[in-house]
């Protein structure tokens, strides 16, 4: 099979690779779309130790059913599925009670660190126990439903803060996770939602899909009820801290700095509640459904649609920067 392969910060490789053997429960899946997420651009960089090579990247996608695995009864060949990006036991504590995302056994797709490698859906097969799958509708683009795992990333996000009716809401980045932290802020009814970004055409979609506000950081604070942090880097927490009133809550989404400092003296004299969120825990079905629906709409954030083959020099605009314009970059196997 093709695969895009990381074998070196900043380099990135076409291959030939074996299609993927199949486990007892496992599937094949024939990848139709898979998003570049930040955290693989970031990972591209070779900085920030969580994308060890040789690796396939890539962890938001969709696809056909290929082939099917011992075991596996509730699916189909030529299935249309999509699948969460966090490959959990199914049978812990944590997943009996859908905290998949804290599965203690659990492995991301795309991701290696020291103990743990899984290779990831930027190849034209992948293969993911089927309890991970999730059955997508004919109505349903390939396209928007590898929207899918950043849609229930942010669903999961505003689970992890308190109800947001009448409040004030301070989403700090306007990437693709601030985005979609902003469509499932939204569902609710805050009184003022604001968006900040350095990236003036994040801005314009985020004012397109829903924020009251938009503007570039600015050096004061915004008395939000409830803030977001979308970026991960200590400049943003610090203006997460600094623009979130006293007894406020600020929900952590950024993950690009492992030990950014925190003014500790700060959140204790406001009273501030610090939350984590990280990737999703159960939300895939509600996302699906939001979307099938058109409750939320990634269609706004998706930028390009690319070749497998034209993975390298989409990754190297991504990391340069050299096109503001592009948010969501999807690959096609």
């Amino acid at each position: 099979m093709k695969a895009l392969l990381y074998t070196a910060p900043f380099t990135l490789k076409l291959e030939d690779l074996p299609i993927p053997a199949l486990a007892n429960g496992d599937v094949l899946v024939r990848v139709c779309a898979v998003g570049i997420c930040g955290s693989d651009v970031l990972g591209y960089t070779g900085t920030t130790g969580r994308r060890i090579p040789p690796l396939i990247m890539g962890h938001e996608a969709a696809g056909v059913v290929a082939e099917l695995g011992p075991g596996v009864q509730d699916l189909q060949v030529n299935q249309r599925v999509c699948f969460d990006s966090t490959v959990y036991c199914n049978t812990c504590t944590a997943c009996a009670n859908r905290k998949f995302n804290r599965c203690a056994r659990r492995e991301v797709l795309g991701v290696s660190v020291p103990g743990m490698k899984r290779h990831g859906a930027m190849a034209e097969y992948v293969n993911l126990p089927a309890h991970s799958l999730h059955p997508i509708p004919d109505s349903l683009s390939f396209r928007h439903a590898a929207m899918l795992e950043p849609l229930a990333i942010g669903l999961h996000a505003v689970c992890r803060a308190p109800g947001l009716d009448r409040k004030r809401v301070l989403i700090i980045g306007a990437g693709t996770i601030g985005l979609c932290v902003l469509q499932a802020v939204c569902l609710q009814d805050p009184r003022e939602v604001i968006v900040t970004d350095l990236n003036a055409h994040r801005l314009e979609v985020a004012r397109h899909i829903g924020a009251g506000v938009t503007e570039i950081p600015a050096d004061y604070a915004y008395e939000a009820d409830v803030t977001f942090e979308a970026v991960g880097i200590a400049p943003t927490i610090e203006a997460a801290i600094r623009g979130t009133q006293p007894g406020g809550h600020i929900v952590l989404v950024g993950n690009a700095a492992q030990c950014p400092p925190v003014d500790i003296q700060a959140v204790v004299a406001k009273e501030l509640i610090l939350a984590g969120t990280y990737a999703s825990g159960g939300e895939y079905a509600e996302a699906l459904a939001r979307l099938t629906s058109g409750q939320l709409n990634p269609e706004p954030l998706i930028s390009a649609k690319m070749s497998l083959e034209d993975g390298p020099l989409a990754f190297d605009r991504l990391q340069q920067g050299q096109s503001p314009e592009l948010i969501k970059v999807l690959l096609k196997p």
